[in-house]
């Protein structure tokens, strides 16, 4: 005997996301998101800073090595074509001149020596010992840019000029340390002084210095010093 078979309505209930359960994922993807874009913009602003270091770093390099160059061809006169400077004598033209000059509250170095390692620029190719300075002006940013003097015969009396070339910018420090023939350590030089028994720096230990704080780079090499003249009683 086959009973009836009930007619049962199955009802299918299809239950939807509320406001609130929107809201709350809305919520969570927007904090995910937020935390890769801080993470990505943290990841691109580390790179450009460590470019920026490595590209200060190769100037600093490629400054070190031309202030090499242009001592390793030094030129010093030699007695008897030298001589002690008398009272009213013109001073030697390839002396060496080592200072220093507070700009701020920083004291900072400079250098004026002569040398064989002219830098031909523009038209003019003429080759001869040039009178060379090193020293620093202070800039718009309040650091300091390192400029170069380059004047071949006649030298001039005054070596600063805006017709300089820029060989670093924004330098915080720039130190120079003279050794002389008893390994005592001097911040000036001058080889027409009695002082120095009128001789030159046998080593030069050179320091410069980029940024402050944390932030802060010091690139430092020694300098032997190939020419020379002995003491002169």
């Amino acid at each position: 005997m086959n009973r009836p078979v009930k007619n049962r309505s199955i009802q299918c209930r299809c239950k939807g996301f509320t406001l609130v359960e929107v809201l709350v994922s809305i919520l969570i993807f927007s904090i995910v998101i937020s935390t890769l874009f801080s993470s990505f913009k943290a990841f691109i602003i580390s790179s450009e800073y460590v470019k920026d270091d490595v590209t200060h770093g190769e100037k600093i390099r490629n400054v070190l090595k031309r202030i090499n160059m242009d001592l390793e061809s030094l030129v010093v006169l030699q007695p008897p074509r030298y001589k002690k400077p008398e009272f009213n004598s013109d001073p030697d033209p390839y002396s060496f001149i080592g200072q220093e000059q507070a700009m701020g509250q920083t004291v900072f170095s400079s250098v004026v020596f002569t040398s064989l390692a002219h830098a031909m620029l523009g038209t003019d190719q003429r080759a001869g010992a040039a009178r060379i300075a090193y020293y620093l002006k202070e800039n718009q940013n309040n650091t300091y840019d390192l400029y170069r003097a380059d004047f071949l015969l006649p030298f001039p009396e005054e070596m600063e000029s805006c017709a300089n070339p820029v060989l670093c910018r924004d330098i915080s420090g720039f130190e120079l340390v003279y050794t002389d023939f008893n390994g005592d350590e001097h911040q000036y030089w001058n080889s027409d002084d009695q002082e120095f028994k009128y001789t030159f720096p046998t080593s030069i230990d050179l320091k410069i210095t980029l940024g402050s704080g944390e932030s802060r780079q010091v690139f430092e090499t020694s300098i032997s010093m190939v020419s020379g003249r002995g003491p002169i009683e």
